[in-house]
């Protein structure tokens, strides 16, 4: 099992950079970087640009916000600038960045992400003069690449944690990019079986599927703090409305009752009462938290159900707000020996 870090959230494209070249010294297998705040072809090719080993990917591309076409000519040129340590994750988005952000009618999305991965895969590596045509219910293609791809194929992830996506994930990607706040069990139970399955009924080899999985990672040395710190977190994902993959994700795992006081409380601003109604198994199954040991020891327990672990850290409220707060981070990736 390897280890990620997820960037994108950083206060600038240095900060970004450097915390990437940082991570990479400290052993670290991947860097993603995130459509939110920021571009995640944009950072990631400045990613690119400041590394040498690691892997470099988007985790992820907000398929709702993009073109297919453009997509997959980014991942071929990223693909050709990195040497071939790019990968490509996409997903739907989600109400937050679809809905309030844009006004973008999200609805559809099996159909959308079936034309969406099939257009990108074929531009990604298409041949040059080779025709790439496409005719889906959303979207269609009639191309020719100018001039050859990489010499190996563009890695394609598909986010995913429904039952109909997963399997689509398996029918016609290279893995599943698992979202964070996902649990040991989810993985094992609802992940891997219904994307393997998806890839048989293809007529696929379910085992070459890989299964990245990101999670937070609250690590302090004062556990209570962590703990405070990954509450805070957890609750602001209902903020300003529910977020609909990290509602489904607490549904699933049987914290609905919690579920439905954060979608009470978070929209009404009442982060503290939100934060009091956190169950401890929440944040002992869906998080990372605690000190370097405790984090040590969770990262662990995804051996075995996730091929990597990205680690997304959450911010602490003792935080010096220099590279020094990144310290516990990149120790926890170092002692981890997985390069």
């Amino acid at each position: 099992m390897k280890l990620g870090m997820m960037l994108g959230f950083e206060d600038s494209i240095e900060t970004l950079t450097t915390l990437a070249r940082q991570a990479e010294q400290a052993g670290i297998h991947a860097l993603y970087t995130v459509d939110a705040g920021r571009s995640a072809t944009v950072t990631a090719a400045a990613v690119i640009n400041t590394t040498e080993r690691a892997r470099v990917g988007t985790y992820i591309v907000n398929a709702y916000a993009r073109e297919p076409w453009m997509t997959g000519i980014e991942a071929r040129d990223l693909h050709e600038i990195s040497g071939g340590r790019f990968v490509l994750g996409v997903g739907t988005g989600n109400l937050h960045f679809n809905d309030l952000y844009m006004g973008i009618d999200s609805k559809k999305s099996l159909a959308k992400m079936r034309d969406f991965l099939t257009i990108v895969r074929m531009v990604a590596n298409g041949r040059a003069a080779e025709r790439v045509r496409y005719q889906g219910e959303v979207h269609r293609i009639r191309w020719r690449a100018s001039w050859e791809p990489p010499p190996t194929p563009v890695p394609v992830f598909l986010s995913a944690s429904g039952p109909n996506m997963l399997r689509l994930a398996g029918e016609i990607t290279d893995g599943v990019a698992v979202g964070i706040m996902s649990s040991v069990q989810f993985m094992r139970d609802i992940v891997v079986p219904n994307a393997r399955q998806g890839a048989e009924n293809a007529g696929r080899d379910p085992g070459k599927l890989a299964f990245p999985m990101a999670a937070t990672v609250s690590i302090n040395a004062d556990r209570e703090l962590a703990r405070q710190a990954s509450r805070k977190a957890i609750c602001r994902l209902f903020h300003p409305i529910p977020h609909p993959y990290y509602d489904l994700q607490l549904r699933q795992l049987g914290f609905s009752q919690f579920a439905d006081k954060a979608t009470e409380l978070m929209p009404a601003g009442r982060l503290d009462e939100a934060m009091r109604r956190v169950p401890d198994e929440v944040v002992d199954t869906m998080t990372i938290t605690g000190n370097l040991e405790d984090c040590l020891a969770r990262v662990a327990q995804y051996e075995g159900v996730a091929d990597e672990v990205i680690l997304a850290r959450t911010a602490q409220s003792d935080d010096r707000h220099d590279f020094a707060d990144y310290d516990s981070f990149f120790r926890l990736i170092n002692e981890t020996g997985q390069v």
